[in-house]
């Protein structure tokens, strides 16, 4: 019996293994799909495929709805249970037809007016989304260039297309598009570097919401994304208030002159009323703190920070905000009234939270 056991113990382990990596890989859901699924069916909407290719655009978009509601009802079950198989082949069978009612929208599009209209819907679309997303971010000068230059490039080719010089259209449009879409690459990657911090913001934030409602006491929590400050009492939103920062506000602030704003756990140590300060009103924060102290001192043992660099200090809350860019030397900037509000409210101690953001990447465009 032993021996029998012996002889098939390779054989039960390498079963369990193989039952256990397909319950693993149903397990996982099909995102890549969704997301493919969702961007092919809405390019197909923009060429008014509901109107040129019915029939496949509202099959597509049926079977992205039961993907929708399968991945729903799966994620509602204990995740032993879910099996991601149905809504995976939901979102392949959208994109299929997604795709088939493009190319049928492009063929029944004999007018290359027609085209190029939409065409320039897209890429002005395109770029609006572009402000949306990365219009605060601190630009480099060549890609700000680059950003200036698909601009008035895409107005040459509006202005191609309303004289009906379509062969020009098409040529400024392409070269438009090439260009906004290099930027959406390269700003995308930053976005999702930066917000690789998320678990460590959040795990700040929880930490002083905590503390708000444990201690009955105020705090405010700065997201820096949003360009919002928020006011907590008992560890409930009283506030949101407009901010501006430093113009070099992305990640954390290195050393003195950097114009960053630092992120990080800080408390309010000294109230500067009107007239002490040079911006209305002010709360001073303990920054460099002790974690600050030795990220600047490790920055300069791995030479990210140079040698004879000086660590940053004076970072405050103040007034003279509303300016509506980033100006600041890496402080955070609200209005008089504003200032006032949080003035009268928070006492010398109040803890000050600053983090990229308050919610995730993916939550912050889940459409």
């Amino acid at each position: 019996m032993k021996k029998l056991i012996f002889i098939f113990l390779p054989f039960i382990v390498v079963l369990l293994m193989v039952v256990a990596y397909i319950l693993f890989w149903m397990q996982v859901p099909p995102i890549s799909e969704i997301s493919k699924a969702r961007i092919t069916l809405s390019e197909a909407d923009k060429i008014k495929s509901l109107k040129y290719a019915s029939k496949l655009f509202q099959n597509a978009s049926m079977y992205y709805d039961s993907a929708m509601i399968n991945w729903n009802i799966e994620n509602e079950k204990f995740i032993m249970f879910r099996d991601y198989k149905k809504v995976k082949e939901n979102a392949e069978k959208s994109t299929k037809l997604a795709v088939e009612a493009i190319a049928k929208t492009k063929n029944s599009l004999s007018s290359a007016e027609e085209l190029l209209a939409i065409k320039i819907s897209r890429l002005e679309s395109r770029i609006k989304e572009f402000n949306n997303k990365y219009g605060n971010f601190p630009f480099k000068s060549k890609e700000r260039n680059e950003l200036i230059k698909s601009k008035l490039i895409l107005n040459e080719g509006i202005l191609a297309y309303n004289q009906a010089k379509y062969m020009s259209s098409r040529t400024k449009l392409d070269s438009a598009e090439t260009l906004i879409n290099a930027l959406h690459e390269i700003y995308e990657e930053r976005l999702e570097d930066y917000f690789s911090q998320y678990p460590q913001w959040k795990e700040w934030i929880d930490q002083s919401i905590y503390n708000s409602k444990k201690n009955k006491s105020y705090c405010i929590i700065v997201d820096k994304y949003a360009r919002e400050c928020i006011l907590y009492k008992n560890g409930i939103i009283l506030q949101k208030l407009k901010i501006e920062l430093g113009p070099n506000w992305i990640g954390d602030k290195n050393q003195q002159g950097d114009k960053s704003t630092p992120e990080g756990l800080y408390k309010i140590v000294s109230k500067k009323s009107k007239g002490a300060t040079k911006y209305y009103k002010a709360f001073l924060l303990d920054y460099p703190n002790e974690d600050d102290k030795k990220r600047f001192l490790l920055g300069k043992k791995n030479g990210i920070i140079k040698q004879d660099a000086k660590i940053g200090n004076l970072i405050e809350i103040h007034g003279n905000g509303g300016k509506g860019v980033d100006w600041t030397d890496g402080c955070v900037a609200l209005t008089n009234t504003d200032m006032d509000s949080l003035y009268s409210v928070c006492p010398e101690g109040t803890r000050v939270t600053i983090v990229g953001s308050v919610v995730s990447l993916k939550e912050l465009f889940l459409d």
